[in-house]
């Protein structure tokens, strides 16, 4: 969270359009520099810009203040899961589902990321919440208060990513109508002040944002955003169905440990009718339908099966506690999951640190670690000593992320020049302080972290102004060439950019929204007299 640089793209993206949120005050209409962003709706960008309102101010460009409503969302989320294990089965099925979900690679880091998906999945989980309540109430007095409060769930994960928990808590209700085979239940979702509430927390915004932008904010966040990913793999994210099963080893690590004993469990109370078939049958009422939903999708990016997390979390902390009573075959199951999740987690740190010039030594360490602990947990899982497990299993994943996330990436600079661009840019202002800075380096993270003043260009828009003579490189100005975007335009400009610069400096890096390797050369033209004139780099 704090020591992560800057994500490109959509955290930047998030980050930049909630900074210029909380600098104009306008609560309405989202945008990134001059352009609309219309492809997500408000909920997320009224948290991060508040949260940069109470702390540091949008000037301070300090990314983990915009990463503090995803922390919070990632907590909700784990609670959301021990709430539900609690509720439908006991204190330490929720105990362990909420503690394990809480480390899951997944989940730990969208909770450090300042974007949507952690804060989705913690007011999905709370709509589970509310189903489960009202399933189990006893009055119906109790079953109307928590209708209500799963309204009100779904309006405000309506608010932050539109109709994906619409949709699968849709899906869960009518799975759960077929599965009980009755509908009398459902009157109560119709008690008025469930739909009522809703209606207020997304329709003020909703038709504001539909008034200032004529119409287009629906037409471009359905037609533009939401289609291309129902209907073909957008941008390139294409994979088959079972991709995110095939990722779950990985990304539920380390609760993936549980979850066949788990599963195993949750078939027999159904086939034998037992007094948790109930609970049986309302998981999978939801877990089902939503897991074919992303796994169909034909966009498949790992985070989509988020929302579904805390749920799943349930059913291994049931496979936690019910370890002794499955069959053999699920626990072996489990702890090679375990095992294999424990490498592919280890290897991606390792390859970070020798691709990328990472710490290696904390990558080292850092698998190190989960190797012992996963030893540890076998072991104790095999004693019967399930706390001592959950201890082992929590520390592992905190490893990963603690040395992962916190020293092994960042270590990596390499794939973060869009920080010392901009060190680079605040230096050379001293000598051209009031100039207007022209970039090709088009990406997010490069414009969060010069506050949105850039004006990004391509290098043919530059060249053709230079050669009808309406850019000149004698008047002060700072200049960003992305030297991987290379073209014959390019070249033309770069000599004489390079002639007339008072100061040149190079950075180079690896873009991996692109996949390729990155030279960045900054230029400032124009400056004082007495200014410095000496680059600090080689110039191409």
């Amino acid at each position: 969270m704090f020591t992560l640089p800057v994500l490109d793209r959509d955290e930047a993206r998030f980050a930049q359009a909630s900074a210029q949120m909380a600098q104009t005050g306008d609560i309405i209409d989202i945008r990134f520099q001059d352009q609309p962003r219309h492809k997500k709706p408000i909920g997320i960008y009224w948290m991060q810009s508040l949260t940069v309102a109470v702390t540091t101010g949008p000037a301070a460009r300090e990314i983990w203040t915009y990463r503090l409503p995803s922390v919070l969302g990632a907590m909700l989320a784990a609670l959301s899961a021990f709430w539900v294990g609690r509720r439908l089965y006991d204190h330490r099925t929720g105990v362990f589902a909420g503690a394990l979900v809480s480390v899951s690679l997944l989940l730990a880091s969208e909770g450090g990321i300042a974007k949507t998906d952690a804060m989705l999945a913690a007011m999905t989980g709370l709509s589970v919440l509310a189903l489960v309540e009202v399933w189990l109430a006893e009055t119906p007095a109790k079953r109307r208060k928590w209708a209500v409060l799963m309204w009100v769930f779904v309006a405000l994960a309506a608010l932050i990513k539109g109709p994906v928990t619409p949709i699968m808590m849709g899906l869960a209700v009518l799975a759960l109508c077929a599965l009980e085979r009755r509908l009398v239940w459902l009157k109560v979702f119709f008690y008025w002040p469930g739909p009522v509430l809703a209606a207020l927390i997304i329709l003020p915004w909703l038709i504001g944002v539909q008034v200032v932008s004529e119409g287009r904010f629906l037409t471009e966040a359905l037609g533009g955003d939401m289609a291309p990913k129902v209907t073909s793999g957008h941008e390139g994210h294409g994979a088959p169905p079972g991709s995110h099963l095939l990722l779950l080893p990985l990304l539920f690590l380390p609760a993936i440990v549980s979850l066949p004993a788990g599963i195993a469990s949750l078939v027999k109370d159904w086939r034998e009718q037992t007094p948790d078939a109930r609970a049986a049958r309302l998981l999978v009422a939801f877990i089902a339908p939503a897991w074919l939903l992303i796994e169909f999708l034909p966009t498949k990016l790992p985070h989509y099966s988020l929302p579904i997390y805390p749920a799943i979390a349930v059913i291994s902390g049931l496979g936690f506690v019910r370890w002794g009573r499955v069959e053999r075959r699920w626990r072996l199951l489990g702890l090679g999951l375990l095992a294999l999740g424990v490498i592919l987690a280890s290897g991606v740190l390792i390859a970070l640190g020798i691709r990328f010039h990472g710490a290696l030594w904390a990558a080292y360490l850092a698998a190190a670690l989960m190797l012992f602990c996963g030893l540890a947990a076998t072991f104790a899982l095999y004693m019967r000593r399930y706390d001592l497990a959950l201890i082992a299993l929590v520390v592992l994943g905190l490893s990963w992320h603690g040395l992962g996330r916190g020293v092994v990436a960042p270590s990596a600079s390499i794939l973060f020049p869009s920080g010392p661009a901009a060190r680079e840019v605040a230096d050379l202002r001293t000598l051209v302080p009031d100039a207007p800075l022209i970039s090709t380096y088009t990406e997010p993270s490069f414009v969060f972290l010069t506050r949105g003043e850039v004006e990004l260009r391509d290098a043919d828009a530059i060249a053709a102004q230079l050669a009808s003579g309406d850019l000149d490189f004698s008047a002060p100005r700072l200049y960003v060439f992305d030297l991987s975007r290379w073209s014959d335009s390019a070249a033309q400009t770069l000599r004489p950019l390079v002639q007339r610069a008072c100061a040149v400096r190079l950075v180079d890096g690896f873009n991996y929204s692109r996949g390729d390797d990155t030279v960045l050369l900054i230029a400032a033209t124009g400056c004082s007299p007495d200014a410095a004139t000496e680059p600090s780099g080689s110039t191409p």
